[in-house]
C-alpha cells in the first residue's frame, strides 16, 4: 500500500502533469469523457463490493447500539451522569472483550474461519440491546443490564475484528476502495440508525450480516485476496513509542468525545455526519497528493485536528461546537488510517490477523478508557479539566513531532529494507554476492530464493537494457498502463522472467526486503494476486 495509492491517484508527479496538461483534459471532450468514465467505473466497482456495505452497515449498527449500555447504566444509578458510566463501564468491558480475543487468537486461528459467528455475533448484539432496555434498580434489572452491556460490547468487538479480518484479506487497491466507500456510506446510515435506535440498529445488523456473508463468500473465492507468497512476509516489531503514541491519541479522542456525547442527540448526529464527509475528502486529498508518504502525514493531520480541538477547548473554557467538529474530523481520519495500517501490517507481517487486530484494539480501547475516565473525573471536580486538556494537547504535540514521524511509520509498515544492508552495500560493484553473503548481511534466503552461481554469472547480461526478457514489450505496456516507477518496471521485468527475489536484490544492489516491497507494490498497482496472474496480464497487454 505504500506505493499502490500512486496507482489509484497517478504518478507522484500526477498533479504537476495535470496542471500542465489541463488543456488536454478539460478542453477536450474525449478527455473529459474518459475522466468521467474512469470515475464512474471506480465508483461502481466500489459500491458493488459487499465488504463496503458490510463495513458501513455493521459499524453504523454498532454506533447505534452503543447507546444502549450507557442508557442501561444510567437507569441503574438513576442520574444522567452516573458513576458507573462516568468511569467507563462499557469501555472497560470492551477492554476485557479484546483481551479475551487476543488470548484466544492462537486456538481460534481466525474468526472468519468460523462462519457460524456471522450469525451469533449480530444475534448477541440484539439480545444485549433487549436486556439493556429492561434495566431497572431491581435485582433482575441489574443483572439484565450488566449481561446486556456485556453482550453488546463483546459482540461489537467480535464484529469489528471479523469485518477487519476480511478487509485484511484484500489487495491494496481494494482496501483503499473499501475504506473510502464504507466511510461515505456509513455517515447517512448512522444518522438513520440514531433516528430510530432499536429498530434502526436491528435493521442495520440484519443487512450488515447479509453483506458480511456475501463478503465471506467472495473471500472464499479469493476475489480480493492479495498474493500469499511468503516473499511478502517479514518479522516485524512494534516500537514501544508507537504503542504509547496510539494510546495517547486514543486518550485524547476519548476525552473529547465524552464531551460531545453529553450534548443533545441532534447535535451529536449532525457533528458526526457532517465531519465524516469532510474527513473522507481530506483523506483522499492527502493520499492523492503525497503518495507513499500519506500514512505518516495522515497521522500528523489527525493529531493536528485533535490538538486544535484541545486548544479551542482551552480558549473557550469548556465544550464548544468548533472543538467537537475538529475532534470528530480527526477521529474519522483516525479510523480510516487505522484500517489501512492494519490491512498493510496483516499483509506484510508474519502474524495472525486476529492477534494483530485484537492487540491493536486492546491498546486503542485502553487509551480511550483512560480519556473517558479523565473527562469523568474532571466533570466530577476531582481534576481540573483545563489542566487535563493542556497535558493531553502537549502529549499529542510530542507524538506528532517525535513519535509519528515518516521514518518510524514507514519502518513499522514496510520494514527497514529501504537501505542496503551493510554486507550488501560493501560488495564490489563488479562482483556478486552469494547466498552466504546475503545471510551474513542479515537477509534470510531459502533454497528457492538463493542466488545460484549461474544467476550471478548472468548478471551482466540482464543489466543490459537490450536484454529485456521474453515479455519486454508487455512489461513496458503494463508499466505505462499502471504507472510503475522505473525501478518497479525493472523489477517487474526480472520477476516476470522467473528471477528470484535474491537474484533481483543482487542485481539492483539492494536488499531482498526492498525487492519484496517493490513486488508487493507492483501487485497492488496491477491488482493481481500471484506471479502467474501478473504474467497473464503482461501477455494480454502484448497481444493487444
Amino acid at each position: 500500500m505504500k506505493m499502490s495509492l500512486t496507482g489509484v491517484f497517478g504518478h507522484p508527479h500526477f498533479w504537476v502533469k495535470l496542471r500542465k496538461g489541463r488543456g488536454v483534459i478539460w478542453h477536450n471532450a474525449p478527455g473529459r469523457r474518459n475522466v468521467v468514465n474512469n470515475a464512474w467505473q471506480t465508483a461502481r466497482a466500489t459500491l458493488a463490493m459487499p465488504l463496503v456495505w458490510a463495513m458501513a452497515l455493521l459499524f453504523a449498527a454498532m454506533e447505534t447500539s452503543s447507546a444502549f449500555p450507557v442508557g442501561a447504566l444510567q437507569a441503574l444509578s438513576g442520574t444522567p451522569g452516573p458513576p458507573l458510566t462516568a468511569f467507563g463501564g462499557p469501555e472497560l468491558l470492551s477492554v476485557a472483550a479484546y483481551g479475551l480475543l487476543f488470548a484466544a487468537a492462537r486456538p481460534i486461528g481466525s474468526a472468519i474461519a468460523h462462519p457460524w459467528l456471522f450469525a451469533v455475533a449480530p444475534a448477541a448484539n440484539v439480545l444485549g440491546m433487549l436486556l439493556c432496555a429492561g434495566a431497572s434498580d431491581s435485582a433482575y434489572g441489574i443483572a439484565s443490564a450488566w449481561i446486556g452491556v456485556t453482550c453488546v460490547q463483546g459482540a461489537s468487538a467480535l464484529l469489528t475484528v471479523m469485518v477487519l479480518e476480511l478487509l485484511c484479506s484484500c489487495s491494496s487497491l481494494w482496501v483503499l476502495r473499501a475504506v473510502v466507500g464504507s466511510a461515505l456510506v456509513n455517515a447517512p446510515l448512522a444518522a438513520i440508525g440514531d433516528g430510530a435506535p432499536f429498530g434502526g440498529a436491528i435493521a442495520l445488523l440484519v443487512a450488515g450480516s447479509a453483506a458480511l456473508g456475501l463478503s465471506y463468500r467472495a473471500w472464499r473465492r479469493g476475489a480480493w485476496a492479495p498474493c500469499a507468497d511468503p516473499v511478502f512476509k517479514r518479522i516485524g516489531s512494534f516500537p514501544p513509542s508507537l504503542v504509547a503514541g496510539l494510546a495517547v491519541v486514543s486518550a485524547g479522542f476519548g476525552f473529547l468525545q465524552q464531551l460531545l456525547y453529553q450534548q443533545d442527540i441532534e447535535v451529536v448526529v449532525g457533528v458526526i455526519t457532517g465531519t465524516k464527509f469532510a474527513a473522507v475528502l481530506l483523506f483522499v486529498a492527502v493520499a492523492g497528493l503525497l503518495g507513499s508518504a500519506f500514512v505518516a502525514m495522515l497521522a500528523k493531520t489527525l493529531i493536528t485536528f485533535a490538538t486544535a480541538a484541545f486548544l479551542v477547548f482551552l480558549a473557550q473554557g469548556g465544550y464548544s461546537p468548533l472543538s467537537s467538529a475538529l475532534m470528530s474530523t480527526g477521529y474519522s481520519l483516525f479510523e480510516m488510517t487505522t484500517y489501512l495500517v492494519l490491512a498493510e501490517l496483516a499483509l506484510s507481517l508474519r502474524v495472525r490477523p486476529l492477534s494483530l487486530l485484537a492487540a491493536f484494539y486492546l491498546i486503542e480501547t485502553v487509551g480511550y478508557l483512560v480519556g473517558c475516565s479523565l473527562e469523568a473525573a474532571a466533570d466530577a471536580g476531582a481534576l481540573d479539566g483545563r489542566m487535563v486538556a493542556a497535558v493531553l494537547a502537549l502529549a499529542l504535540l510530542v507524538c506528532a513531532v517525535w513519535v509519528f514521524t515518516e521514518k518510524h511509520v514507514n519502518d513499522l509498515l514496510w520494514g527497514r529494507g529501504g537501505e542496503p544492508a551493510a554486507g550488501v552495500a560493501a560488495r564490489e560493484p563488479e562482483g556478486g554476492a552469494s547466498a552466504e553473503a546475503l545471510e551474513a548481511a542479515g537477509i534470510e534466503c531459502d533454497a528457492g530464493s538463493a542466488v545460484s552461481s549461474a544467476e550471478v554469472g548472468d548478471a551482466e547480461a540482464v543489466r543490459d537494457p537490450a536484454a529485456s526478457g521474453p515479455y519486454g514489450q508487455g512489461v513496458t505496456l503494463v508499466a505505462e498502463r499502471f504507472r510503475l516507477s522505473p525501478r518497479e518496471t525493472e523489477v517487474l521485468r526480472l520477476f516476470a522472467a522467473g528471477r528470484s527475489a535474491a537474484f533481483i536484490a543482487e542485481l539492483q544492489f539492494v536488499t531482498t526486503n526492498t525487492v519484496r516491497s517493490h513486488i508487493k507494490h507492483i501487485y497492488g498497482k496491477c491488482d493481481v494476486h500471484s506471479r502467474q496472474e501478473l504474467i497473464t496480464l503482461i501477455e494480454r497487454a502484448t497481444d493487444r
